[in-house]
């Protein structure tokens, strides 16, 4: 993780998605949701977004039960069927598909902050540019054939063509399952490659934007999405896990997929710590959970991952300077 990058994040409502894809491997799908690192309580949407990387992980975990040709094209439906309507209803009247890719990269910020997208000139040829950090993992690998075939089906829908990429670049080794999915026996692949991207034309850019449907445009499809430093980006990514007090910095960097030393250290620069992120967390769940009066005490002690109330109220009063029922009948009416 680069100096100042953030915490990839990805939308709670998006991941939600790809995990109702499960259902076409396992029957019970809480223990490979428990083996990818993601929450139990994931169908409730208690949290905006969750960390990338165990959503990476669950795609590397299905890729593993379906043939790849048959799990790409769930992937292309639930693109064709959820992602695609969605971020067309962030688009503004783009009159080509040029606006619209513009507009796109500024929507796809919305849904996935660390996601930057480009239109990029290599040789007097346009490209569509995705770029991640790359890691040597299975789900890493299935993350990228899945961005690369929104882009495809993106140009698809907006085009009203059946159209097909001239070249495909990959930041991974995965031609042959991408290719195999796509089934463009013209499509020319170059793997290893710095960036994911595909390849346009300025004829492409130019045609006039089309879509079969009529979408209400979000109120913030226009604005530009609201700038994270990377310390927020560790909370958003960390509160669906850190309501739990017991979690370790070793637990919370496999969350994130880094190291515990790297995310010590970067939290040092930032000057901060785990403990203080795990505090920070755990005090803003209890004083949210007191708001609702459905909660007692005790049952906010047991959330929250204590062994009785005397616990809880004990690290409450430490971090609050008051005990949690003085709390609860000051602030909360």
């Amino acid at each position: 993780m680069q100096q100042g990058q953030l915490v990839p994040l990805v939308k709670t409502v998006n991941a939600s998605t790809i995990i109702a894809l499960i259902k076409h491997f396992e029957k019970d799908i809480y223990p490979l949701l428990s083996a990818a690192g993601i929450p139990d309580d994931i169908m409730q949407h208690k949290h905006e977004y969750l960390p990338e990387a165990p959503i990476r992980n669950l795609m590397g975990m299905m890729a593993e039960r379906a043939e790849p040709e048959f799990y790409g094209e769930l992937l292309r439906t639930s693109i064709r069927e959820y992602f695609i309507p969605k971020l067309l209803s962030h688009l503004d009247n783009p009159k080509s598909i040029g606006e619209a890719i513009e507009q796109m990269k500024t929507a796809v910020l919305h849904e996935s902050p660390s996601t930057q997208l480009s239109i990029e000139n290599f040789n007097d040829t346009p490209w569509l540019c995705r770029y991640k950090p790359i890691e040597e993992t299975e789900g890493y690998v299935w993350s990228e054939i899945f961005a690369i075939l929104f882009l495809v089906e993106f140009i698809r829908h907006t085009t009203k063509q059946p159209w097909s990429p001239t070249y495909i670049a990959m930041q991974s080794d995965a031609a042959d399952k991408l290719a195999q999915i796509l089934k463009c026996k013209e499509t020319k692949f170059f793997t290893k490659r710095k960036i994911g991207a595909v390849a346009l034309s300025n004829e492409i850019l130019n045609l006039p934007y089309h879509s079969a449907a009529s979408f209400a445009v979000s109120s913030s499809s226009s604005n530009s999405p609201k700038t994270i430093t990377y310390i927020e980006s560790i909370y958003l990514a960390l509160s669906p896990y850190l309501c739990k007090q017991s979690m370790t910095i070793t637990e919370a960097a496999k969350i994130l997929g880094t190291t515990p030393r790297t995310l010590q250290r970067r939290l040092s620069q930032e000057h901060t710590s785990f403990k203080h992120i795990r505090e920070n967390i755990m005090l803003a769940t209890a004083c949210r959970l007191m708001e609702e009066k459905d909660f007692s005490l005790t049952d906010i002690a047991v959330e929250l991952g204590y062994a009785d109330i005397a616990h809880f109220s004990r690290a409450f009063r430490k971090l609050t300077g008051f005990p949690p029922k003085d709390y609860r009948k000051k602030f909360v009416r």
